[in-house]
């Protein structure tokens, strides 16, 4: 189906300052027009079907492998930081509207908790908001928690809001404890750590005014040097809102809304990444230093299985280059992606010459590959790893996302509803192939990943497209390892209130 749309030379202009071009808006609506694309699920993933797991004997070989050949990479930490704050708080959103909680004992309630939260010495610290605090006055407290007129909480991305409060009266943001979670792992060559975070162009500037103060800090602290880069999420990876009729949705003076392509698009932030080695993880799933030490041996022993599997993927594709393996030779590599990669090969491929199979073979290994940790799903909302059926029959492992799962078929959604584990985005990720050299990853998306949300805008219902996410579609196509960890890497802050769970109060006694 095709969307008949005139663009006024308006519209055309505005597409240009994003970067756009009116065939790559077009293209934008024809998906809107062909509507959901779904992934066939297979199976979930277990333990011995997709997840691996790793015994302690194995554990510690691969840190000690880890931290013998740490040295010798350019390693990175990249976190997607571009969240504001605003969810976190909504419910005290919800509160400051009405000046209350909706009773004495929810406000009381509110206040109970307010004290155990890492942030309370700085309100303590503020003559009119500690004077607020000792009248019981909801409405003024949360005002200057979350306005412009005080700790602007509610504008503020989750990177710069306090998490943890120690004994020794520190209150550090989470951007600050993935500073000090990467320097026990992530200082490689030279002794540099580096870090990279995605953030959103209005906090730039409050983030690279904390950069200024803890660099100089952290590098006393820490006997090594840091290197931080920000990027933003580019506007010319923004989408068309079309409305319910699949036409382009426009605001009150009549121009185009375009909204953020979803974290998919930091692909592209990840494409610029130069590294070896490159650990991903989400800015609010971050603790203090006594669970950080606990967590320590899982983010090398990730590493490690990244750097053997990579060493051989390497070695196997330089022997694949020179040609002409004998049988035993291509039994092995195969046997390998089989059992280390989880390929599945076409019922042909036995019949194959021994020319095609090495030829497919390096077509398998030839990808960038990523180690994902898995965790025990204990009901948090999020992606789970499946066994996906493709369109050539072959079966891939993905983290899917229940919108990616058809509503409309009993069948799907008794598969999806049988995942045992859950994503919480725990991953290392090897992006240059084997002569050194960048793979182009928009090559391993798969572009039929995409979502479309209904959404409103003031009351008027319209429909937004997202991107395939960075590591559902965005990554479909690499060569993927899922392996179990414990539950105690995953310690999301998705509301204010999981401030107050005990591995967020880590930092300092629990009253």
């Amino acid at each position: 189906m095709k969307n008949h749309c005139h663009f006024t030379s308006q519209d055309l202009r505005q597409i240009k300052e994003f970067g756009l071009s009116k065939q790559h808006v077009e293209r934008q609506l024809a998906i809107y027009s062909q509507g959901p694309r779904y992934l066939h699920l297979e199976r979930p993933c277990t333990v011995g079907d997709g997840i691996r797991t790793v015994n302690p004997s194995q554990r510690k070989k691969l840190i000690q492998y880890y931290d013998a050949e740490a040295d010798q990479c350019k390693m990175l930490k990249f976190v997607p930081a571009s969240g504001a704050a605003s969810r976190m708080f909504a419910e005290w959103f919800a509160a400051a509207e009405k000046g209350s909680f909706g009773s004495v004992e929810l406000d009381r309630s509110f206040f109970a908790d307010l004290n155990k939260m890492p942030f309370i010495s700085i309100l303590q610290n503020d003559k009119s908001a500690h004077q607020s605090i000792r009248q019981k006055n909801v409405g003024a407290v949360l005002d200057y928690i979350l306005l412009s007129n005080g700790l602007r909480f509610g504008w503020l991305p989750k990177a710069l809001i306090p998490f943890h409060a120690y004994c020794n009266g520190e209150v550090r943001t989470a951007f600050e404890e993935h500073f000090r979670e990467a320097a026990s792992f992530t200082a490689g060559t030279g002794k540099v750590c580096r870090l990279h975070f995605t953030v959103s162009a209005e906090h730039v500037r409050d983030v690279r005014a904390l950069m200024k103060l803890i660099v100089p800090l952290y590098e006393k602290c820490f006997p090594l040097r840091f290197k931080v880069d920000l990027s933003v999420q580019s506007p010319a990876t923004n989408i068309l809102a079309v409305d319910e009729n699949n036409l382009p949705f426009r605001d009150e003076t009549g121009c185009l809304v375009f909204r953020p392509g979803g974290h998919g698009a930091l692909i592209q932030n990840l494409q610029n990444m130069d590294a070896d080695l490159i650990y991903i993880k989400n800015i609010d799933n971050i603790v203090p230093d006594v669970l950080q030490k606990k967590i320590l041996p899982y983010k090398k022993m990730l590493g490690g299985l990244a750097l053997q599997l990579r060493k051989a993927v390497i070695a196997m594709l330089r022997q694949l280059e020179k040609g002409q393996l004998r049988v035993d030779e291509i039994e092995t590599i195969t046997e390998f992606c089989r059992m280390e990669l989880s390929k599945s090969f076409s019922k042909d491929f036995s019949k194959l010459s021994p020319q095609e199979k090495q030829q497919q073979l390096f077509l398998h290994l030839n990808r960038p590959l990523r180690i994902c940790g898995m965790v025990r799903n204990e009901g948090e909302p999020g992606g789970a790893p499946f066994w996906v059926r493709e369109k050539d029959n072959s079966q891939t492992l993905q983290i899917v996302e229940s919108a990616h799962v058809n509503p409309n078929r009993p069948s799907q959604r008794n598969i999806w509803s049988q995942a045992s584990y859950f994503n919480p985005v725990d991953m290392v990720c090897c992006t240059n192939n084997h002569l050194g050299k960048k793979f182009n990853l928009a090559d391993y998306v798969n572009r039929d990943a995409y979502l479309i949300i209904p959404k409103t805008e003031k009351g008027r219902r319209l429909k937004a497209q997202e991107m395939p996410g960075l590591w559902n579609g965005g990554m479909a196509y690499w060569n993927t390892v899922f392996v179990e960890l414990p539950v105690i890497v995953f310690n999301p802050v998705k509301t204010v209130y999981d401030l107050l769970r005990p591995q967020h109060r880590g930092g300092r006694s629990i009253k």
